[in-house]
């Protein structure tokens, strides 16, 4: 039986067995560890400044680190803790003990039948409410960042980008595929550009194309794109009626007329579900946000 992580655990003092390589991104890498002593699995990334460029990823992973401990939802991914590495007084690397999903990215699995998207977007719609409750804003939401367990839990990953509100932001942040016209334009991040992302993964889950597709431009591009933009119900007829109108009105060019925040968008999926004849307990882990 699989050791459950203890969240107090701390990567001073602690000995650990390298098991493998998860996965490599900018100026990181993430391995799966066990702790000798309890047998619990971890995840452990590792940012190395090799030259002045890396600087921000050793930025970004304290501030990843920084965020997890403002949150505490079973689909956000836990960071139990950050251990930095010095020299010459100069911070060049950073550690973060983290959860470990046995899963894969909702980008790297076959696409799930309806009313199983239809439960994870639940999932992941509770996650960013209680991140914004919180004055949180995840600014990159994308099928990449969305990790499915193997037990079947969702995981919202990846806070490196994310912005606390009342701290300054002065550069565009964000995966063009799934990118907010204002976000692009005027580096906007709030309540709105992640509801425009959630649309934008939607509709590329449940339809395979993407929403901002082909565009040369940013800004006015994805505005004039959205314009003529294709229905989810046009691309894929199995969509109910409501998750169709949800999924536009995410998409709203103009910030002013997408829904109120998560807190609107989550019952219209939770109906959805309902209709699709999914049971309450089917919902269990995305009622509290």
């Amino acid at each position: 039986m699989a050791k459950v992580a203890d969240p107090s655990r701390k990567l001073d003092g602690m000995q650990y067995r390298v098991v493998k390589t998860l996965g490599t991104g900018a100026g990181s890498t993430i391995f799966l560890i066990t702790d000798a002593k309890l047998g619990a699995k971890y995840a452990l990334k590792v940012v190395k400044r090799q030259d002045a460029d890396d600087d921000i990823y050793i930025a970004q992973a304290q501030h990843e680190f920084e965020v997890a401990q403002r949150l505490n939802h079973p689909s956000l991914l836990k960071i139990y803790d950050c251990r930095l590495k010095r020299s010459w007084f100069k911070t060049v690397g950073v550690d973060l003990l983290m959860e470990y999903v046995d899963g894969r990215a909702l980008d790297e699995v076959e696409r799930p039948e309806l009313g199983q998207l239809v439960l994870i977007f639940i999932h992941v719609a509770s996650a960013l409410n209680h991140m914004h409750r919180r004055g949180i804003y995840h600014g990159d939401l994308k099928p990449g960042n969305i990790l499915l367990s193997r037990a079947g839990e969702v995981k919202v990953i990846d806070f490196g980008t994310a912005w606390i509100k009342g701290q300054p932001k002065n550069r565009v942040q964000g995966t063009l595929q799934y990118m907010a016209p204002e976000q692009a334009s005027e580096k906007i991040v709030d309540d709105k550009t992640d509801l425009y992302n959630f649309g934008a993964t939607m509709y590329r889950m449940f339809t395979g194309h993407y929403a901002n597709l082909g565009l040369p431009t940013l800004g006015d591009g994805i505005t004039s794109r959205l314009k003529k933009l294709d229905s989810p119900l046009s691309l894929n007829p199995n969509i109910p009626g409501t998750l169709n109108e949800t999924i536009m009105a995410c998409l709203e060019p103009n910030p002013d007329h997408r829904p109120a925040g998560f807190f609107e968008v989550k019952p219209q999926l939770v109906a959805v579900a309902k209709y699709l004849g999914l049971r309450p307990e089917d919902l269990k882990g995305a009622e509290d946000d």
